[in-house]
């Protein structure tokens, strides 16, 4: 577990106002809103989480830049000064020349991470818990911000004791990624 104490994860995640993307037989579309949503991103870490950042549009390297300027290295300074490393999936936006030079500059480690595998990536699972809360009890949103506010207020549930459990996770998530040979895993 110490070695994952001193990761931050971080990603993005989107929410409708009609409900979680899935299995379309699972959840039914009354309003037809017109496929409005609402792009978050968020971090945690052994010390806390970050604000929930609403994120304005499509997202591309400068915008992804501007956040975690203004968000993820305020949080990481405040809690490591600079000895973290930072976790991120492979999205063209994470991986561009211009972030990972914004990166170096910053001296921000960055963690090499496999591609396509969001279920070792312990965030998934806070982003699974985050929208059954929103949409709970088939909740819908007649605004976009009545979804924020909702979102906002379930990122502020999530409990110390949720993270722990799931950096504990970490080293048999990782055993579980070799032995099934990069495959999915339960996570």
């Amino acid at each position: 577990m110490a070695q994952w104490e001193q990761c931050v994860f971080s990603d993005e995640k989107k929410f409708n106002l009609d409900g979680p993307d899935g299995p379309q037989y699972y959840w039914h579309d009354l309003r037809k809103s017109g496929g409005v949503s609402v792009m978050v991103w968020g971090a945690f870490c052994s010390k806390g989480q970050t604000k929930l950042v609403i994120l304005d549009g499509n997202q591309d390297s400068e915008k992804y830049i501007w956040t975690l300027s203004e968000h993820l290295l305020p949080f990481i300074d405040l809690r490591y000064g600079r000895e973290c490393i930072f976790q991120q999936d492979g999205a063209s936006i994470h991986t561009s020349g211009t972030t990972k030079e914004f990166l170096e500059e910053q001296n921000i480690t960055v963690m090499s991470w496999p591609s396509k595998s969001p279920d070792l990536n312990p965030i998934e699972n806070i982003w699974g818990i985050l929208a059954r809360a929103v949409y709970a009890h088939g909740r819908q949103f007649q605004t976009k911000d009545d979804l924020i506010a909702t979102i906002h207020a379930c990122w502020a549930n999530i409990s110390p004791a949720l993270i722990t459990k799931l950096l504990c996770s970490m080293p048999k998530r990782c055993i579980d990624v070799l032995k099934l040979h990069g495959a999915k895993t339960k996570y």
